[in-house]
């Protein structure tokens, strides 16, 4: 590589600062190539369009033979008035010397290139400010503090310009203003340098360590401290550099999936009947917020929750149906169910790529509605190329085959996985960084 533009450790703000070039004051002056014969022509007048006659001043031997010439121009004017106004035909030879310029008449001014491209440059600015205003005037934009230290971001922490981690939780706040364990824990990598969106999902029942709180899950980090003592949780137990936060409410994921238009998903019987099931514990959570539509029917079109039977198939899900989906545990393991919370966010990624430019701002205002994130505008702009872009969605599961995970129980009673963080860390490092990763052995 050559100058690299990622770094071992915590970010410095120091920014490298060039020379920069300046114009020389005083008045300028025309340029003259001087040719062979030691003539020159002149610099082209301004309104000189490509074309056009430039100006040869070679006959001017001598400051006598330009006088001469001016002087039969300056007759050849005078005749003309004398005659009516005829136009005299054009002289080989014209005076370059003087400021006066013909005033053209009966002709609509016509704009050139450069300046159609900069009014054109001009428009889609205001256009564009005006939809990020529009598309953000529904999120809730909070502002916490970056420094490491604030963070828990280590002095071995990989970090690289071209990519952007981002923490990811999805809360689960059965009230209104409770803050709500995080019940789903991803790191989103906006990887420029290999044109990627990588997510990271962390299992909430991992056990870690939570400043001022001890060992205890990762899900319940967002609830003691809110987004900051999570991030700061991430960083420390996974050697990360977060420094932005996104999150989203159960309930308000349905809204996200609503606005898409729903998703379409391969859903085996098993996880249908799981489903429905989770879609009656939702109703008896939150009265109202499931309707009897909600539900998938049978595979002899009746809504029946005892008996079933369901089939194998791809479904169209709504929102309800999707954060169900999501919410589906007891049929396997949370590793499976952190898998169907990417298969959901894949998903609608790939519906995201369906819609057309005119859907986006109407969208994308919608999902804003109902998110809360560290992030401010410029952020956001400048991911917003290879968010939108055709790129797939590269996932990984923590812990892994690799991590060792086993089940154990806290003395408060609680179960988790424990496994060997030391390893998850390297194995989240090579995913998210890949080749410049110390841990990198190899494509994943």
């Amino acid at each position: 590589m050559g100058t690299n533009d990622y770094q071992k450790g915590p970010r410095h703000g120091a920014s490298q600062s060039g020379s920069t070039g300046r114009r020389s004051s005083g008045a300028s002056r025309p340029h003259r190539e001087p040719l062979q014969d030691n003539y020159y022509y002149e610099a082209p007048p301004r309104g000189w369009k490509e074309g056009d006659a430039f100006q040869d001043i070679s006959s001017y031997s001598s400051p006598a033979k330009r006088r001469a010439d001016q002087k039969a121009m300056e007759e050849q004017r005078r005749s003309t008035q004398r005659s009516g106004g005829r136009r005299p035909q054009k002289s080989s030879s014209q005076d370059i010397y003087s400021n006066s310029r013909p005033v053209k008449k009966g002709r609509p001014k016509r704009w050139g290139v450069g300046k159609t491209i900069v009014a054109l440059v001009l428009v889609l600015v205001i256009a564009v400010g005006g939809s990020v205003a529009y598309m953000l005037s529904g999120l809730t934009m909070t502002s916490i503090p970056k420094s490491d230290s604030a963070l828990g971001i280590q002095a071995g922490a990989m970090s690289d310009s071209q990519i952007t981690n981002i923490a990811l939780f999805g809360l689960d706040s059965r009230e209104d203003g409770s803050t709500g364990r995080s019940d789903v824990v991803m790191v989103l990598s906006v990887d420029r340098r290999h044109h990627a969106l990588k997510l990271t999902s962390i299992l909430r029942d991992s056990e870690v360590s939570i400043e001022g709180y001890g060992y205890d899950k990762i899900t319940h980090a967002y609830a003691y401290g809110g987004p900051e003592l999570a991030i700061k949780t991430l960083n420390q137990n996974f050697n990360l550099d977060i420094r932005n936060y996104v999150t989203v409410n159960f309930y308000q994921m349905a809204e996200i999936v609503d606005a898409f238009g729903g998703v379409d998903i391969q859903l085996t019987a098993e996880e249908v009947y799981s489903l429905n099931e989770n879609l009656w514990n939702l109703s008896q959570e939150s009265p109202g917020s499931v309707v009897s539509s909600d539900f998938i029917p049978n595979v002899n079109g009746e809504i029946d929750l005892i008996n079933g039977p369901y089939q194998d198939g791809e479904y169209h899900l709504n929102g309800n149906q999707a954060v169900a989906y999501a919410r589906i545990r007891h049929l396997d393991s949370d590793n499976v169910r952190a898998s169907r919370q990417q298969t959901v966010l894949q998903a609608l990624l790939t519906s995201l790529k369906k819609k057309n430019i005119f859907q986006l701002p109407g969208l994308v205002r919608k999902v804003f509605s109902v998110c809360e994130t560290s992030l401010n505008v410029g952020d956001m702009l400048g991911m917003s190329p290879i968010v939108f872009g055709g790129l797939n969605l590269e996932t990984l599961s923590i812990p892994g085959e690799e991590e060792q995970a086993y089940g154990a129980t806290l003395d408060s009673g609680a179960w988790v996985y424990e496994y060997d963080l030391t390893a998850a860390s390297q194995h989240i490092n090579r995913f998210i960084y890949e080749e410049e990763s110390p841990y990198y052995t190899g494509a994943e």
